[in-house]
């Protein structure tokens, strides 16, 4: 009788813990996620993915996320995640925001994941909502084919180095025209940095900028010549 009770509780528990969250996509409303994969085709390198997780229950919970990678086939990514709060680097293969969020009855916290590819492959990982003892609330996978390729953008003739860099780092271009520029970016995508190239060698003060791994591109007018990754060290 007592294994019978259990049990009972135990499904109970399992059903009630499982109907607490929605996860939505925000690329496809109305549809609920839950343990289910969300496929994403991508053919440039800096992308979000913009989901939710709503609370259905009648009661407010504090919540947490946690990023798991299932599989990286031939693919260098990183990747940040945001919540209501901040937005985190993520580390290693299993990694767990280090706060929580307050969720009232109805209300929905942002759980968007932020990539930067350096070159084409399939990655899936797998977002856990939790509840304050990093129980799984619920979960929703993330496949994503990206399909870039930096080197396709890469003139030998152009040097760049050192890299990994410190505060300064060299652009030597022996065929500079008047309208070559540089532009860095971060791994959310987002422009940090840009410079009109005015010698054809260049001593570029990287010292504002925070290590971290960056996207270097180089243009003539608007023509992309050069792409790479720019790796910056204390």
């Amino acid at each position: 009788m007592k294994h019978i009770l259990f049990t009972l509780t135990f499904v109970l528990s399992t059903l009630f813990s499982i109907s607490q969250i929605n996860v939505l996509w925000d690329d496809d409303p109305g549809v609920v996620y839950n343990g289910q994969t969300i496929n994403i085709v991508k053919d440039y390198a800096g992308f979000d993915v913009y989901m939710h997780c709503q609370n259905i229950s009648s009661s407010a919970q504090d919540i947490k996320f946690r990023r798991v990678v299932l599989s990286s086939n031939d693919s260098l990514f990183n990747d940040q995640f945001c919540d209501n709060n901040l937005c985190y680097s993520c580390f290693g293969s299993d990694w767990t925001t280090p706060a929580s969020n307050p969720l009232q009855p109805g209300d929905s916290c942002l759980m968007k994941g932020t990539f930067y590819f350096y070159d084409g492959g399939n990655v899936t990982l797998r977002y856990y909502v939790l509840d304050l003892n990093d129980n799984p609330l619920d979960s929703v996978d993330v496949n994503i084919l990206n399909t870039v390729d930096l080197s396709e953008f890469n003139d030998a003739s152009i040097l760049a180095y050192p890299n990994p860099a410190t505060t300064f780092w060299n652009l030597e271009i022996p065929n500079l025209s008047a309208d070559n520029s540089l532009q860095i970016f971060d791994i959310s995508g987002k422009k940090v940095f840009s410079l009109k190239l005015k010698s054809n060698s260049n001593n570029i003060d990287l010292n504002n900028l925070k290590p971290g791994i960056y996207t270097y591109q180089i243009f003539n007018a608007n023509e992309l010549i050069k792409s790479d990754k720019l790796i910056l060290e204390n």
